[in-house]
């Protein structure tokens, strides 16, 4: 019998960055290690890993790599396959135990990371930074935070396309400013070059995804601002004009994606016609102000005020009732998803059967095979009694 290998959803991790040393795994054959926007050596990936083999991603196993490296605090870890495709966990910020968080400014004029904090305007008197990373393979910091010589810490964000940053001004303007949702506010822009410099207030927390067991009793607090932005939405459809810049929406890559997956798995006549029945269901959600971009990093947790902050609303739009949450709960099991969204919005059909439909698409890319299985079952007879519901009363959401 030939066992069935999974399609990994990454090309490998990065699994520790010590002083001297890094290690990991990656299905390349050899991957770069770039230490401060240089190449600093070529690692090979033949190491046994039992973890990898076990999880059904790997034959062999021998996928590991290890390598010496010597570090400085603030310096910046990128590990990339031939391809350029970064490891999860890159780039990876080495920080000496001993030392501060905080990095010296002085160190901005060292290396290509941090380049674009030398580019700051005059009026910032930066003396300490954090910096803040995305998720590509460039070169330098998306953001950091700034402490600034008397005044409280800032946060910037570097290299902002002018029509993405008129898309967030305006829906700071028209909805979260006057409609008090929960964001960190924007205090101000400044051109550089071809792009923007953001200026917000520094919001205290961590990421929900940081805060590990039990993260979802934050979910309520999540689940009150996205109703508000969705009611200050119904409001708000006929001024906000959203401009064309290169943030859509994750909806555009999510149903390619599924219909992808579909295609290698075999699916048959149920698993398609299902997702058609779902592209109609889809058609029907009623359209609501969104976030667009609600994964788990994009929500900040203040556990000492008990409140949550969204941030990055660079992909906001009107998108089918559901998303949003959906892409918050991301992960789970879909029974847990319905009972956190019972209990949430238990008069909400629409809400309900939006979730459920989204939660079945991100399953399908994120479990092997998902569609064939007892709990895809379960869920499409789930999906199909609220969609029943949802036609008796398809005003419900007005």
């Amino acid at each position: 019998m030939l066992k069935v290998i999974k399609k990994p959803t990454v090309t490998g991790f990065i699994d520790r960055v010590s002083e001297d040393a890094i290690s990991g795994w990656s299905l390349a054959p050899y991957v770069t290690v770039m230490v401060n926007g240089r190449a600093r050596c070529r690692l090979s990936c033949t190491r046994q890993r039992a973890d990898v083999k076990e999880a059904g991603l790997s034959l062999s196993g021998k996928v590991g790599f290890h390598g010496s490296l010597a570090l400085s605090h603030g310096d910046v870890v990128r590990v990339i396959t031939p391809n350029g495709v970064p490891l999860r966990h890159s780039p990876w910020l080495y920080r000496h135990p001993k030392q501060s968080d905080w990095l010296p400014v002085a160190i901005s004029h060292q290396h290509a990371e941090y380049k674009a904090l030398a580019a700051l305007p005059d009026q910032f008197v930066v003396e300490k930074f954090k910096p803040l990373f995305g998720q590509s393979a460039e070169r330098q910091i998306a953001g950091a935070v700034l402490k600034v010589a008397d005044q409280a810490p800032l946060m910037a964000r570097f290299d902002v396309e002018p029509k993405a940053h008129a898309n967030v001004k305006q829906l700071y303007d028209k909805v979260i400013i006057p409609c008090r949702i929960s964001a960190p506010p924007l205090l101000a822009a400044f051109p550089q070059d071809k792009h923007m410099l953001q200026i917000f207030a520094f919001q205290p927390g961590i990421t929900l995804e940081d805060v590990g067991n039990g993260w979802e009793a934050w979910v309520p607090l999540v689940m009150t601002e996205l109703l508000a932005l969705q009611q200050a939405g119904i409001a708000g459809r006929r001024t906000l004009k959203r401009r064309t810049s290169r943030f859509k929406s994750l909806l555009h890559k999510l149903l390619p994606s599924v219909f992808a997956q579909t295609l290698r798995e075999g699916g048959g006549r149920l698993e398609w016609s299902f997702l058609g029945f779902l592209m109609r269901v889809i058609a029907r959600l009623p359209r609501v102000l969104s976030h667009g971009d609600l994964h788990r990093n994009n929500v900040l947790v203040d556990t000492q005020h008990n409140q949550v902050a969204l941030i990055d609303w660079d992909r906001w739009g009107y998108l089918p009732l559901g998303f949003d949450a959906a892409l918050l709960l991301r992960g789970l099991p879909w029974v847990a998803v319905e009972n956190l969204v019972e209990k949430l919005i238990e008069e909400r059909v629409d809400q309900q059967l939006g979730i459920l439909v989204f939660t079945y698409l991100f399953q399908c890319l994120d479990v092997a095979n998902f569609m064939r299985s007892q709990q895809a079952a379960l869920l499409r007879a789930r999906i199909y009694t609220l969609y029943k519901q949802f036609k008796l009363y398809p005003g419900i959401s007005k």
